[in-house]
């Protein structure tokens, strides 16, 4: 089993491509890596991703969730957390089973006093309501999406799914070469999902041998 934790000062962009590129992800204003996670006392593989931009289509998943989502405002903006975010990260929380973090400000910057990622926000609004907030942190060449939360009442929009869409056509667009969703775990269904976005891009990291294969070759279905 591997488990090891960073807590830098600051991280570069180029820092963080690196680190994204061995398998380190960000947990508040450290950064980490394991090959493992517990659950209820039962451990399960972790397993890194990262959709390779070049190879990335837009699907018609995405073209239905702009459909779907056309009369909603987005703004894609520099994040500075504050209580807008929190409220509706607490929606967000209280529909969601135990285990979950306690609050965004936690999550995301813990006990820190400034921000050592260069991150921005998708948010998503229906007129003036706050309805979806997606975070993401930039490095040169990468990218990583960190959280996304939304309103419940808006279930059926498929916030959270779209907000990863925004996450990876927002770094195609403007140049990145890969986008890091964090990882997946086999055995645990919450984590699905990260296979279904980008599967002719997506990429996983062989610990082992410590390199990216294409996801057709992760032996762990």
């Amino acid at each position: 089993m591997i488990q090891d934790f960073r807590f830098p000062l600051r991280i570069q962009a180029e820092e963080l491509d690196g680190y994204l590129a061995a398998g380190w992800y960000r947990m508040g204003q450290s950064i980490f890596t394991t090959d493992f996670v517990e659950r209820d006392g039962v451990f399960f593989k972790t397993i890194w991703l990262r959709n390779c931009l070049k190879k990335y289509k837009t699907s018609t998943s995405f073209n239905k969730l702009e459909r779907r989502n056309k009369e909603f405002q987005i703004e894609i903006i520099a994040f500075n957390y504050n209580k807008q975010y929190e409220e509706l990260f607490q929606k967000y929380r209280s529909s969601l089973p135990p285990g979950r973090a306690g609050d965004l400000h936690s999550f995301l910057i813990g006990n820190s006093t400034y921000l050592i990622f260069n991150s921005l926000v998708i948010t998503i609004y229906d007129n003036k309501n706050l309805i979806g907030a997606g975070v993401f942190d930039l490095g040169k060449k990468s990218a990583a999406g960190i959280s996304s939360f939304y309103d419940p009442e808006y279930k059926r929009f498929s916030i959270g799914r779209y907000l990863i869409y925004k996450k990876i056509e927002y770094c195609r667009q403007n140049g990145y070469d890969y986008f890091y969703p964090g990882y997946f775990v086999p055995g645990i269904k919450a984590f699905d999902y990260k296979l279904e976005i980008g599967k002719e891009s997506l990429e996983f990291y062989d610990m082992n041998k410590q390199e990216w294969k294409p996801i057709s070759e992760l032996p762990i279905k």
